[in-house]
């Protein structure tokens, strides 16, 4: 089965990756998992940067072995795979924004087939509700606003970025696109720089950007409710509408 890569997230050390399976003409969007990990208590073991490194999104991998794995609502994306066998080719920019439209959640239907409950900045879903955990929105990029610090005994700075989102009004998410933060960091070595760096890169995508959303896999956080889990709402990717690069 091959997919176009279209999620690239940090987890950690490692990286969370999805994408859309094309038959005829359904898109679906999967999460590939390494199937040595399905019996792991949690599903949050993500691909070794030595798996994955000097790739990029759009482009077609192949995954060897893949089976549904067992539904987890909100997650029910996931597949379990035995590897990654990269084709070696990028999907075209017209067929990258086909894509894009074909994940974007109807402006009048829930993005994620559930009412989320909303925080003093942020949003979840209760573990074992929703129908995806992945999904496409528009905003306008003038609209988006990114900020970071530093947390106590972390590896990396806490980036997040307000933008409006569907029902719930203007909320301050996680960023854990990749290839955004990458630019930033390796641009500018300042944290209140990387982040201007970072509002002026989505300015310069158009006058409306897409944002890739996504669900974490269950955890607690301070924000939220003291004794229940949640899936967090994250910011996932920004893509050009008119030339979605990489």
């Amino acid at each position: 089965m091959d997919m176009i890569l279209l999620d690239w997230t940090r987890m950690g050390k490692t990286y969370c990756l999805a994408g859309v399976v094309v038959d005829d003409l359904d898109v679906r969007v999967v999460r590939p998992l390494r199937v040595q990990f399905r019996d792991a208590p949690v599903r949050n073991v993500g691909w070794s940067p030595f798996l994955v490194d000097g790739h990029q999104r759009w482009e077609v991998v192949e995954l060897v072995g893949a089976v549904p794995a067992e539904p987890q609502p909100p997650h029910l994306e996931d597949v379990w795979v035995r590897e990654l066998r990269w084709r070696g080719r990028m999907v075209a920019p017209k067929e990258r924004r086909r894509l894009l439209a074909a994940t974007a959640t109807a402006s009048n239907g829930s993005l994620f087939g559930e009412v989320f409950t909303a925080t003093r900045t942020g949003a979840y879903l209760t573990p074992g509700a929703g129908e995806r955990s992945l999904a496409t929105v528009v905003v306008p990029a003038r609209a988006v606003s990114f900020g970071a610090c530093w947390r106590e005994g972390a590896a990396e700075p806490d980036v997040r970025v307000k933008l409006p989102v569907p029902g719930l009004g203007e909320r301050a998410l996680a960023v854990k696109d990749h290839h955004l933060l990458l630019r930033a960091a390796q641009a500018e070595p300042n944290l209140d720089r990387q982040t201007a760096l970072l509002d002026d890169l989505v300015r310069q995508m158009g006058e409306q950007v897409a944002v890739r959303l996504g669900l974490s896999r269950s955890f607690q956080n301070t924000d939220g409710p003291a004794s229940a889990a949640a899936c967090w709402l994250m910011a996932d990717g920004f893509f050009s509408l008119s030339d979605p690069e990489s």
